[in-house]
């Protein structure tokens, strides 16, 4: 069934074009930066700086102050214990050596023997000898005189008046005690250098603005304020490339090369290249397709049809091949050979300068001539009208087609982006964006190759001759799993 389509004039093919091709481009610059070290470093730093650990750090840094800290309430211990009066007695015992001497001398011989005889002179059987008459001339007698001298030697009497002392009864309190335990590891805490050093640095009021937290901060904040990060984190809210992430690219060429690359292309129908190595034209076409007639140029393909004599095959599907003069020429190019999708988008950037009967054409075809898919066709004289659609059978009497005729610019004035996407549940065509056709039945199910030509169904006016049809690029897509 075939329509029109009156649809509202087509964008500027190259503002189209910028804009696609800015879009790709700024794709491919979100893709770079998001696999960058700058963008890895900033996701890094962020979540790092709001993490609550982070922020604690920042705070306490900020906010705590020394006498927060537990080091703060050991010092303040420390002094407690240092004022206290018996500490104080207690070190002031030791520290001049009384403790050490009063230790000496009653580890010494004298001082053993002194309580050695002070013990026996208390006992029950030094009171019987002195009750006695002989006392003197007895052997506790003579104890009790070595007690007596050594009572009077300077360091037992010195141990025995100092033992009296209520600084050598709190000496020997605290000497084994939890709390001069308690008082020397706070000391030895208080006075180390790694205290001294914290007590230093959580005094300092410019701690933060010396730690490794503000530097962290500020390098986060630099990198928020640096302009690809800035347009990163933009695209990623805004979300321009959602739909270029559903594609891939599975097929391209710019024509940048000094002639056709043979590894992507052949110059003629695909049959005749399989089977005889060679080209045809088909029953009814005024042309001959020729290398010839292909070329490229300033990163541009063209296939020029122009006046010249050639002898050439033609096919007819009753009688087969069989040979005959051409007066004109031209050219087919066909990834018969190199390229087949099945489903994807199809798009090609494509110029004509001639319309009817010159038919300039797009096309995609599978191993069978039908079904065949016109991503465009000039069929109509005047370059105001093209064809677009399905041909889905062919029969004798009958050819079964959903095509479009298509209005809304002067096709052969201008280049025009051309574009397919084939699903499995529907074929869409696109102009310069803007969707031209929409076929939801006889969707083709098979890998189809790609095909450019220009045909001759009439002589054209001599006037009208070389006619061209210049393909800038043609890009394949396949969507991604």
């Amino acid at each position: 069934m075939a329509g029109i389509l009156f649809g509202k004039k087509f964008p500027n093919t190259q503002k189209y074009e910028d804009q696609q091709n800015r879009l790709r481009n700024d794709y491919a610059r979100f893709q770079e930066l998001e696999n960058s070290s700058l963008y890895q470093r900033y996701q890094e730093l962020d979540r790092k700086v709001h993490s609550g650990d982070f922020e604690k750090k920042v705070h306490d840094l900020k906010h705590k102050k020394f006498k927060d800290t537990q080091e703060y309430q050991q010092l303040k211990r420390f002094k407690e214990l240092s004022k206290n009066k018996e500490i104080r007695t207690y070190l002031k015992f030791y520290r001049s050596g009384k403790g050490k001497r009063m230790q000496e001398i009653f580890e010494s011989d004298a001082f053993k023997r002194f309580k050695e005889l002070q013990k026996y002179l208390n006992s029950p059987e030094f009171y019987k000898e002195k009750s006695g008459s002989d006392f003197k001339k007895s052997d506790a007698y003579q104890k009790y005189k070595a007690y007596k001298k050594l009572k009077k030697n300077k360091d037992n009497r010195w141990a025995l008046k100092t033992e009296k002392s209520e600084a050598w009864k709190i000496f020997k309190k605290l000497e084994e005690s939890d709390r001069i335990a308690e008082y020397y590891k706070l000391k030895a805490t208080v006075e180390s250098q790694e205290f001294k050093d914290f007590k230093s640095y959580m005094e300092d009021p410019h701690r933060f603005k010396k730690s490794d937290e503000a530097a962290l901060l500020k390098e986060f904040a630099d990198l928020k304020k640096h302009k690809d990060i800035i347009w990163f984190l933009r695209k990623k809210e805004e979300k321009p490339f959602e739909e270029l992430k559903k594609w891939e690219l599975t097929f391209e060429d710019n024509f940048n090369g000094a002639s056709l690359d043979p590894d992507k292309w052949i110059t003629g129908y695909y049959w005749g290249k399989a089977l005889m190595n060679d080209t045809y034209s088909l029953e009814g076409e005024k042309q001959y397709y020729t290398a010839g007639n292909i070329e490229v140029r300033d990163s541009v393909l063209r296939i020029i049809t122009r006046k010249e004599q050639i002898e050439g095959k033609v096919w007819n599907p009753t009688w087969g091949f069989r040979k005959e003069e051409f007066d004109y020429t031209s050219g087919l190019i066909s990834t018969g050979q190199s390229f087949r999708q099945q489903y994807g988008r199809f798009e090609a950037k494509v110029r004509f300068n001639k319309a009817y009967p010159f038919i300039n054409a797009f096309w995609m075809v599978g191993e069978k001539m039908v079904p065949h898919v016109d991503v465009f066709k000039s069929m109509y004289p005047g370059g105001r009208l093209l064809e677009a659609g399905i041909i889905a059978d062919v029969t004798k009497k009958n050819v079964k087609e959903s095509t479009k005729r298509i209005k809304g610019a002067r096709f052969t004035r201008d280049y025009f982006i051309y574009s397919l996407d084939w699903s499995e549940k529907e074929m869409v065509w696109r102009i310069n964006g803007v969707e031209v056709y929409r076929q939801t039945h006889n969707i083709p199910e098979e890998p189809m190759y790609l095909t450019f030509c220009t045909t001759l169904p009439e002589e054209p006016k001599e006037s009208d001759l070389p006619a061209v049809m210049e393909i800038d690029w043609i890009r394949c897509f396949r969507k991604k799993d």
